[in-house]
């Protein structure tokens, strides 16, 4: 126990060290500055072979990041009108403002396990689909990519974003659709494709995906909102 600790702590010394030491490269100053506030801890994890749990921590960082509002940036919409957020109010939602951060804090967790890449899918979507900046949705599926080339979620949802761009729902749609089954599938995604299947005048397969975001999503707007599509569509839901 005592040769563990002493290991913990030349870890944290030596990051210490480096954050002191080493001035950040200009053309990154946000990815540099998240890396050294959370170089410590997931430096300390990694030592004791818990690479994983320090990605996890990561995830959760992002999520508490994209999920406390914003002031910045923030428009306000009525009630109902912002499909995609899963929230009443858009100055209430994910999404509410500009969350500069959102690609470098996913390319960091990317960093710490290149093998998770759930984030990748998260912060890709709400970048492309939520937040309207697909070239940055794009930079992460690519930094994701490039260390996992083989991964078809990764590849379908580059594609997806450069159809999206393009305004080709139908194209979306068949990318997006393979993916909408798996449980690591973000629920903004499910409410983005089911919002598209309805403009496309295709309603059982919306009123399907409405169902199984109630069904699966612990995200309580989310839950909400398809709820509320499935009331306005006459469709029976617990």
């Amino acid at each position: 126990m005592k040769g563990l600790a002493l290991g913990v702590a030349a870890c944290c010394a030596v990051n210490l060290g480096a954050r002191r030491f080493l001035p950040p490269p200009p053309h990154d100053p946000i990815g540099m500055r998240l890396r050294a506030d959370s170089a410590v801890g997931d430096a300390a994890l990694m030592g004791l072979g818990m690479r994983r749990l320090a990605a996890d921590l990561g995830l959760v960082r992002l999520l508490l990041y994209y999920g406390t509002p914003e002031e910045a940036g923030v428009v306000k919409e009525e009630p109902g009108s912002h499909p995609f957020t899963g929230r009443e109010h858009v100055e209430k939602s994910y999404g509410g403002g500009v969350y500069r951060e959102l690609a470098p804090r996913a390319e960091r967790v990317l960093d710490i396990d290149p093998s998770f890449t759930y984030v990748a899918l998260y912060a890709s979507g709400a970048l492309a689909f939520n937040l309207n900046r697909p070239d940055e949705a794009l930079q992460v599926l690519q930094y994701a990519l490039a260390r996992n080339p083989d991964n078809l979620d990764l590849k379908s949802y580059a594609a997806a974003v450069g159809f999206q761009v393009h305004g080709d729902a139908g194209a979306v749609i068949r990318l997006l659709g393979p993916t909408l089954s798996r449980p690591d599938c973000p629920t903004m995604i499910k409410s983005m494709v089911a919002f598209l299947l309805l403009r496309q005048g295709r309603r059982a397969e919306a009123i399907a995906l409405y169902l199984q975001i109630i069904e699966t999503s612990r995200d309580p707007g989310y839950v909400s909102t398809a709820r509320r599509m499935l009331d306005a569509l006459g469709a029976a839901h617990r």
